[in-house]
């Protein structure tokens, strides 16, 4: 009969390395811990900083209102489907001074077809053609 008492096997499991990965961990643990505590410090005051610096405008707090809320989706989508139908279907000007309409789009293929699409390009590439035409509507100057 075996006399010996019941312990564990030392050859299979090294405590002192053990404790020594938990301590390592636990170092790790902190210093991580401190480092993310230090940065977000620094976030926080360097971002209270440029609010000083440029405080927001009243005109800022227009440029993004709060969300409008759809009490009646369908019916709002039928009045939109409806204006976008006369739209369509309907003559009327564009702008007058430079002699643009608008008339049904039926017509306005029914015409397409009878005469055909105008040669406007004169043997350039649609991207030739775009970059030949001037701008008709000018870019916005920076504001200093």
């Amino acid at each position: 009969m075996n006399t010996r008492p019941h312990t564990h096997e030392e050859k299979d499991v090294d405590v002192k390395s053990m404790f020594l990965v938990a301590v390592i961990l636990f170092l790790s643990g902190g210093l991580i811990f401190f480092a993310t505590w230090g940065l977000m410090r620094f976030l926080i005051a360097r971002q209270n900083r440029q609010e000083v610096a440029h405080p927001p405008t009243a005109q800022s707090s227009v440029l993004f209102p709060p969300p409008r809320l759809e009490a009646h989706p369908g019916l709002d989508l039928q009045n939109l489907r409806a204006a976008e139908g006369d739209r369509l279907n309907s003559y009327g000007w564009i702008d007058r001074s430079a002699g643009v309409v608008r008339m049904p789009i039926d017509r306005a293929m029914q015409l397409i077809l009878e005469r055909g699409l105008p040669d406007v390009g004169a043997n350039q590439t649609p991207l030739q053609f775009m970059q030949a035409r001037p701008q008709e509507i000018p870019s916005p100057k920076p504001q200093p």
